[in-house]
């Protein structure tokens, strides 16, 4: 028997062994673990969280009536394809139905586990195909674009652009031509990411006669793309900073080589890349013509997507941001796949290549590792979050000003005024009861806490000056500092300014106001009357004492 087999093309052996590096039955069943694998792991992972960061600005901002045009820019980009399928999923399950809106995600993730596999299949074999497949799903370090609902809009542009490389494998008919079309409608009307995959799709098109008779596959939705732009297109790229923006793209690299092989630090990722950047330079004039223009355009790709991020995002974004790996993961895999066309593989190549994807995922401090780390810091997050949303249930809309940022370090821009109007409009409720922010762990309690103070709950009322009549009247000390229902007088000492700081369900104080107390000054701290009996407490530096206020 031999030890080698070619690798698979469009038409497989009528009978392959169970094992076949080409398209043995192995690798299907394998491809179907994996992606039902890949699906519980999500839904698993992401149970207990709500929406994350600028998600909460998209359900406040971006429906009902008054809303900006969907067409308007999200953060520079065209979204538009996102908004149409979360905000009717948000709209049917509502506020506590984070699993349905998870659905296009996985949806996606699974689409491109398929689709990897489809394309690597034909260069390298089915068993290989699986090893590549698993790279790019078990690439724990692009958390994001696992667990947050709305990176679905950057997966439709990155599956986009997959399947049209999946198209262009396949011979040309008008109905494939019209669905390439359709693809880059999607991706640029997903995400900024579709700039990139357009014009990778424009540089394979263009390097071959018959591609060239399909450029309007590239040209029409282009054209779409430069209306909307014209229209509603913002851009905050700018030129000034060049060297550090080229430092930016070389380091986002370099992070996404490393997580290939699932490596957090830049050193291993660094190395990675030049060892890869080295086999496909020598590769690429051993391949043939259409390997070759297949390796350009997704260097095309790749170079556009890291040049265009690093000239508008270098300063607001770190390199290592990992909503940014699964794009570099994922094409730099199609560059090595489309590498090694031509090789024969071995019957245990597609046993190693699974190996390594595993140790990469399994390892100490490997993608495994960082999902569970994502999963802590979204859970604690959202947590935080709730615990904010309670607090500003518990005063009432008639009491938040409507400008407050409720929870400013866990959910910026989303304001009170929005959040009430999104309650009024959208089922379900992911803030917590008074019951829970007690049972919620400190840190949670002490965001809830901040909340309360900000929003007005412990209201703050001048005290005017501390003279020496204030000074000889008596004072009626509270316990603990704690804020009996009439409130409390807080007078600073003659020499220093005083600062103030309250706490109520936590054990950690907030800054009570913004500036200090000027020495010689006193406030009064009035707690408003709530649905909770837990009374507030107050503390204060360089304060001569705290009094209880008669009722």
């Amino acid at each position: 028997m031999s030890a080698t087999t070619q690798p698979a093309s469009d038409g497989a052996p009528a009978k392959a062994g169970l094992t076949d590096p080409a398209d043995g039955r192995l690798w299907r069943i394998g491809l179907i673990v994996l992606l039902a694998g890949t699906a519980a792991t999500m839904f698993w992972l992401t149970r207990g969280l709500t929406f994350n960061l600028d998600e909460w600005t998209v359900i406040t901002q971006r429906r009902g009536d008054g809303a900006p045009s969907l067409l308007e820019p999200h953060n520079e980009h065209l979204t538009l394809l996102l908004f149409a399928i979360y905000l009717p999923l948000l709209k049917l399950g509502g506020l506590d139905a984070f699993a349905l809106l998870m659905v296009p995600l996985v949806a996606l993730q699974l689409a491109l586990g398929w689709l990897l596999f489809d394309i690597a299949r034909r260069r390298v074999g089915a068993g290989v195909a699986l090893g590549v497949a698993a790279f790019a799903l078990l690439s724990g370090y692009a958390y994001e674009n696992f667990l947050i609902p709305g990176q679905a809009g950057q997966m439709l542009s990155i599956v986009a652009g997959v399947g049209a490389f999946a198209l262009l494998d396949r011979p040309r008919s008008t109905g494939a031509d019209r669905a390439l079309a359709a693809l880059m409608v999607v991706a640029l009307a997903s995400s900024g990411l579709g700039i990139p995959v357009l014009l990778g799709i424009g540089v394979e098109l263009a390097l071959t006669r018959e591609g060239r008779d399909r450029l309007w596959v590239v040209a029409a939705p282009f054209a779409l793309y430069l209306v909307w732009y014209v229209a509603f297109g913002t851009n905050r790229a700018g030129l000034d900073e060049l060297s550090l923006s080229a430092l930016w793209a070389w380091t986002a690299a370099n992070h996404a080589a490393g997580a290939i092989i699932g490596e957090r630090q830049i050193e291993p990722g660094q190395q990675m890349l030049i060892l890869m950047l080295v086999v496909l330079a020598y590769r690429t004039f051993r391949v043939d013509t259409a390997g070759r223009i297949r390796l350009a355009a997704l260097a095309v790709i790749l170079l556009t997507f890291y040049g265009l991020t690093a000239i508008s995002r270098h300063d607001i974004a770190p390199p290592s941001s990992s909503r940014y790996l699964t794009v570099g993961v994922v094409f730099l895999l199609l560059m090595l796949v489309e590498a090694a066309r031509g090789w024969k593989i071995r019957r245990w190549v597609p046993f190693v290549v699974l190996l390594l994807a595993w140790v990469s995922f399994g390892k100490a401090d490997g993608g495994s590792e960082a999902l569970r780390d994502a999963r802590t810091l979204f859970l604690q997050r959202s947590d935080r979050v709730r615990a904010s949303l309670g607090a500003v249930e518990l005063l009432g809309r008639e009491r938040v000003p409507p400008t407050l940022e409720i929870a400013p370090l866990a959910a910026p821009f989303l304001e009170a005024g929005a959040w009430f109007a999104t309650l009024d409009d959208l089922r379900g409720n992911p803030g917590y009861s008074v019951a829970e922010i007690r049972a919620a762990p400190a840190d949670v309690r002490a965001f809830a806490d901040d909340t309360l103070v900000r929003a007005g709950g412990l209201e703050l009322r001048p005290g005017g000056a501390v003279t020496a009549t204030t000074r000889a009247r008596s004072c009626r000390a509270v316990p603990g500092g704690t804020v009996p229902p009439q409130g409390v007088r807080v007078e600073a000492g003659p020499n220093r300014p005083m600062r103030v700081r309250a706490r109520r369900f936590g054990r950690d104080w907030v800054m009570v106001g913004v500036l200090p107390i000027p020495a010689g000054r006193a406030i009064e701290l009035h707690p408003l009357p709530d649905g909770s009996p837990v009374p507030y407490a107050v503390s204060a530096q360089g304060a001569a004492r705290i009094c209880r206020l008669d009722a």
